[in-house]
């Protein structure tokens, strides 16, 4: 398939850290960049040539951003704007990257100038969901995106997103059922319903919407998280160290995992030292080893996130955790 095609037709991905799925598609109905005659010059002579070259630096744009490499695909979209300042493709592109590059401004006005020369550009839309600060303008640009593409899922999950973070809890649930409903295999949508149940405190039906997430897209470290921490809100420690460990194996990077994860050794090694003071039910060395191992996590915790702001506090309660278990 030509990579043209390809950037079009793309499902949208997860970035890490928080709800949204952003979207690296063009609408069909876009204003397609103009085939310009382009003058080569050979020798002394010069030709005119109808290769799109603006089409040639899109692609290569989008080559480079699939790499990762999003500085180098900005060079590449501002190469189409020379050719056609107006191709809001490479507009809402560069915005994409920037967006990727933790240039919050600088994307959310490529997204405008995109939807400036065409306004019906989804991803420009989903773009100015994504870096707008204004809850009702997040709302409204999914909105309108959703009216040009109702039968896109992934605007669906982020309107689904946008009013979970804003607490409409009812409407959140309706456009990720709706999201599912176009798309029952689409993992993203299944993770936004869970999430909303669990600010919502619906621990068992968040469980059901999790596993289903895990059914489409197996391993994924955020949603194994989320299961720890409401077992570990259920009190099933067990289990939260189960989850917390396979987050860990999928994400070790994560300092946050790490940290729940020592939480959860500590509930377990205080539950089985007050077994041990009362009645001697529990082994000493049992409990020991899960302070041990939860002051273990903690290390860890620090060591890949040494700016926290609570530093001195974790440092404190990590003391503890090794001196109750030695």
């Amino acid at each position: 398939m030509h990579m043209a095609q390809r950037w079009r037709i793309a499902s949208a991905r997860v970035p890490a850290g928080v709800l949204f799925a952003f979207i690296t598609l063009i609408a069909a109905g876009c204003t397609p960049t103009p085939r310009l005659p382009v003058p080569k010059v050979i020798g002394d002579e010069t030709v005119v040539t109808d290769r799109d070259f603006a089409q040639d630096y899109l692609d290569l744009g989008r080559a480079y951003y699939d790499a990762g490499r999003f500085a180098d695909a900005i060079d590449q979209f501002k190469r189409v704007l020379e050719i056609n300042p107006y191709s809001d493709e490479a507009h809402a592109s560069i915005g994409m990257a920037n967006h990727r590059l933790g240039k919050r401004s600088r994307a959310e006005r490529s997204f405008r100038l995109a939807l400036r020369f065409n306004p019906r550009n989804i991803v420009a839309r989903n773009g100015i969901a994504m870096v707008s600060e204004d809850e009702r303008v997040r709302k409204e640009s999914l909105q309108a995106a959703i009216s040009f593409e109702p039968e896109m899922t992934e605007l669906r999950n982020n309107l689904c997103a946008v009013y979970v973070k804003s607490g409409e809890f009812e409407k959140a649930e309706e456009a990720c059922r709706t999201a599912i409903k176009l798309d029952s295999t689409n993992a993203h949508a299944f993770y936004n319903l869970g999430y909303a149940f669990q600010q919502q405190k619906k621990l068992d039906k968040a469980l059901g919407q999790y596993r289903m997430a895990l059914r489409h897209k197996i391993d994924w470290a955020r949603v194994l998280n989320n299961m720890g921490l409401i077992y570990y809100q259920k009190g099933e420690f067990g289990y939260a160290i189960q989850h917390y460990k396979r987050a860990i194996a999928a994400n070790d990077a994560e300092s946050t995992f790490h940290y729940n994860l020592a939480l959860a050794y500590e509930a377990v090694g205080s539950r089985l030292e007050s077994q041990w003071v009362r009645d001697r039910s529990a082994k000493d060395n049992e409990w020991r080893t899960l302070y041990r191992q939860g002051a273990d996590e903690l290390r860890i915790y620090l060591r890949l996130k040494p700016d926290a702001t609570d530093a001195m506090r974790i440092r404190i309660k990590m003391d503890n955790m090794r001196m109750r278990g030695a």
